[in-house]
């Protein structure tokens, strides 16, 4: 889940300083105010990961009886801070991932890069838990390593296999974590809780990839009716139970299996993004509407009419206040949002392990600060550290040979820029 359209600055702009965040008109199309060198979309969903580790903190560290203020906020909607984060990235990745599939040479090279974007760090997270957190958390339950990495049917080994392949059908290792305030909640001892989205949001790729590849972007209606269904679906799902034996005036599957009822919001806020660069340059984006469309969310999040009403207008917010702040400095350091979401949930249930929750643990609504302040600085740290140690390298694959391996194959090669330095005016993107 990265910033698609604008992975570096270009030298005019380094050259000339940072940009800080700055309104500069009031109202005009999408395709008049977006900027890919110069927008506030990375530093955005740098905060919605962090607004998940937030989430995260209250069932993790056992603070509130597992029940974050904003979850009771919500009302009707039953929602907490790290759903509605989530519910962001879909909206986010739906507009940056059209606009680089609109980039992309062919579908094969758009969902190669979506693969060098997204599994590089998820195998990484897999590894850290099962070769790195796990033996800590071993060691520090039995005082040795023996049998960790013994055959069983909760191995390390069996962790990484089943879950290589981006769904999740294993969360726990061994017998670890079950004294965590999490695991004695009722909820498995798992070392990655956030990890389950990623298979709906490459899923949302794929039929992006197959609009695509069927020449449907095309026709911009199609997309539009497609998301129109979704919507449905989602309204449908969210005001009725779903069907069972004992409830057979429920909701049925809808759409095909692979689209459940209950996460159709994510296909729904990722296509809606989608829609979003596909009709730039027809949708307005107005100050006024975008602050609107703020109180508008907060307000049908709280008296009802969250997923009805709201999730659009946060939507709207989300690409208005994207496009229309400009904080192009952050770019200069990074994307650190991916590998803050797929680090930071096994980074707290260690705390939780290592008794860092049972700290100022309150009980009221305020929450182990300490254990959440933790959790925030080590979270962002291991997603600046995921980004220039490993992501930003895969992504130089995107394109296939880099640039400079070329060169050296060929003596007539043209001249190439120095690595990471792009020509004035270039914008790279991430993927």
């Amino acid at each position: 889940m990265s910033h698609d359209e604008a992975l570096a600055t270009d030298l005019s702009q380094i050259e000339s300083g940072p940009r800080w965040p700055s309104l500069t008109r009031q109202k005009g199309t999408l395709a008049e105010h977006f900027d890919p060198r110069s927008n506030s979309l990375t530093v955005v969903r740098w905060g919605l990961a962090l607004c998940v580790v937030v989430s995260h903190s209250f069932p993790l560290g056992g603070y509130h009886r597992g029940i974050e203020p904003f979850y009771v906020f919500s009302g009707p909607a039953h929602e907490t801070l790290g759903g509605l984060a989530v519910a962001g990235f879909f909206v986010l990745s739906g507009f940056l991932i059209t606009r680089s599939y609109k980039s992309s040479k062919n579908v094969g090279w758009f969902l190669w890069k979506r693969f060098l974007r997204i599994m590089p760090a998820f195998w990484l997270s897999l590894l850290i838990v099962a070769f790195i957190l796990g033996p800590i958390a071993w060691i520090h339950q039995h005082h040795n390593i023996a049998d960790y990495f013994a055959k069983a049917a909760t191995s390390p080994w069996h962790y990484v296999k089943v879950n290589f392949f981006l769904t999740m059908h294993e969360w726990s290792i061994r017998d670890l974590l079950v004294d965590t305030p999490f695991a004695m909640s009722g909820n498995p001892a798992a070392w990655n809780g956030s990890l389950w989205t990623l298979i709906f949001e490459a899923r949302c790729y794929l039929i992006l990839g197959a609009f695509g590849f069927f020449g449907l972007l095309r026709h911009r209606w199609t997309v539009v009716a497609f998301t129109g269904l979704l919507y449905f679906v989602t309204v449908i799902s969210a005001t009725t139970a779903p069907y069972s034996p004992t409830n057979p005036a429920g909701t049925m599957q809808t759409l095909a299996d692979w689209i459940p009822n209950a996460q159709a919001s994510f296909f729904f806020l990722f296509f809606l993004g989608s829609c979003c660069a596909l009709f730039a340059n027809e949708l307005v984006l107005d100050d006024r509407m975008g602050i609107g469309a703020l109180i508008g969310a907060v307000l049908f999040l709280h008296y009802g009419g969250w997923f009805e009403i709201g999730l659009p207008l946060f939507a709207y917010f989300l690409i208005w206040f994207g496009t229309r702040v400009k904080y192009s400095v952050f770019e200069r350091f990074g994307d650190p949002s991916y590998g803050t979401y797929v680090m930071a949930f096994p980074i707290q249930m260690m705390l939780a392990e290592f008794g860092l929750s049972n700290l100022g643990r309150w009980t009221g609504i305020g929450g182990g600060l300490t254990y959440i302040t933790v959790s925030l600085v080590l979270a962002g740290a291991l997603g600046y550290l995921s980004w220039h140690l490993l992501e930003k390298h895969a992504l130089r694959l995107k394109n296939g040979i880099p640039r400079k391996a070329r060169k050296r194959q060929s003596p007539h090669a043209d001249a190439v820029v120095a690595p990471g330095r792009p020509r004035a005016g270039q914008a790279l993107e991430s993927g």
